[in-house]
């Protein structure tokens, strides 16, 4: 039995002249692969291929009047699926009869008449293309090939950075799956993996990317894959646990918690759009893990002598511009002064406790940007600002 009697009794006879036309194909195919499977029997490629042509152009011209001509919406969504689901069993089946050995040079171009018509389906009707459908093995040299790339590219751009291997080997793993696996990829998962692939490749990575910033692209390209959760979770924790006191602890949480809520996903795209978003997902842990550590502290109140105890608002007030400060502080962490080996808690930290004359409040993002980014008169300014400290030093 074809495909398309089964459609006509699952979707009603209004079918029939669609599947029709469909099922004409089918059989003109069917008919060549068994001819071709004869050593008696000589197939007529040109005329073959000049037959399917034919076929071709009618069904785009069927899917064009079906798509007006049904009053009722499930109808034709249910139309259009069982079409491109038929195209990719087609091709499939020619695959696999090719690979048997029936003749490549006759087949190679059906296979490629028929995933133009599934273009065809998917650009000219979008919203009736089910991008959770498997792509059809014809594609899995063309999926192989592109992620392997891919993969090559994600490892010579950030292997060599500040950026944790670990978050790197995650990334490189989802798509290994794939690469190993081609034939379980979806057009939806394709499309996200182009997609991902792009924004990589628009990130400027140098020696001041960190591994945060690859943190952030992927909240933004909503990576919600559950290693990348996992792997945000532990990241959140071990800066937590590096504190001690429950309020230090719930600092590094709040600016996780602001970090999650900016870094939405740019787009529709998810890698599992099924999934909840993984900048909501990570909202919600912290969120838990908040309340938590304020239940906690007020289980255990912390008791401080009035000598001991420092203002929550006390910050070290410096007489210079942000860039000065920068570039200060990064000249103290190159040359020694500063042991911390972390320049993002560094600059985390100094954001937290310093302010300028003209800067209240400052941003981590734009104190990090002046820490690497620096100008000549910048540079000439520190200069001065020590040489008058050695003055200083050398009349007292």
């Amino acid at each position: 039995m074809y495909r398309s009697q089964v459609a006509v009794t699952e979707c009603g006879s209004k079918l029939w002249e669609l599947a029709y036309e469909l099922e004409t194909i089918e059989s003109k195919i069917n008919e060549n692969i068994s001819l071709a499977a004869s050593e008696s029997i000589t197939v007529d490629v040109p005329e073959f291929h000049r037959e399917l042509d034919s076929e071709c152009a009618k069904i785009k011209k069927a899917f064009r009047h079906q798509v007006v001509s049904f009053e009722n919406e499930n109808l034709v969504k249910r139309y259009f699926h069982f079409h491109q689901e038929s195209l990719i069993d087609l091709i499939n089946t020619i695959q696999a009869n090719t690979r048997a050995g029936s003749g490549d040079q006759i087949f190679d171009p059906v296979v490629t008449k028929l995933s133009d018509l599934l273009t065809y389906l998917e650009d000219h009707f979008p919203e009736y293309f089910d991008l959770d459908m498997k792509m059809p093995t014809a594609a899995s040299n063309v999926i192989v090939v592109e992620l392997s790339a891919f993969n090559e590219t994600i490892a010579e751009r950030f292997e060599s950075l500040n950026v944790d291997i670990g978050l790197i080997q995650l990334i490189k793993n989802t798509i290994e799956q794939f690469i190993i696996h081609p034939t379980l990829m979806s057009f939806r998962t394709f499309y996200y993996f182009k997609f991902l692939r792009i924004h990589l490749s628009n990130l400027k990575a140098d020696n001041s990317t960190e591994t945060l910033d690859l943190i952030r692209l992927l909240m933004h390209c909503n990576f919600n894959q559950e290693s990348f959760y996992q792997y945000f979770v532990r990241y959140i924790q071990w800066a937590v646990n590096k504190v001690a006191s429950v309020n230090e602890k719930l600092d590094e949480l709040a600016f996780y918690l602001k970090f999650a809520n900016q870094e939405a996903s740019v787009g529709s795209f998810a890698f599992n759009h099924n999934s909840v978003p993984v900048n909501i997902q990570i909202a919600d842990w912290i969120s838990q893990e908040v309340q938590y550590l304020k239940n906690k502290q007020q289980l255990s109140p912390m008791t401080l002598n009035a000598e001991d105890a420092i203002s929550t608002e006390f910050k070290l007030n410096f007489d210079l511009s942000v860039s000065i400060l920068a570039y200060l502080f990064r000249a103290f962490t190159e040359t020694g002064v500063i042991q911390n080996k972390n320049t993002s808690e560094l600059i985390r930290f100094l954001t937290k406790y310093v302010k300028t004359k003209r800067s209240e409040s400052l941003s981590y993002e734009s104190f990090r940007i002046k820490y690497y980014s620096v100008e000549n008169g910048t540079k000439d300014a520190v200069k001065k600002m020590l040489q008058s400290v050695l003055n200083f030093i050398n009349k007292n």
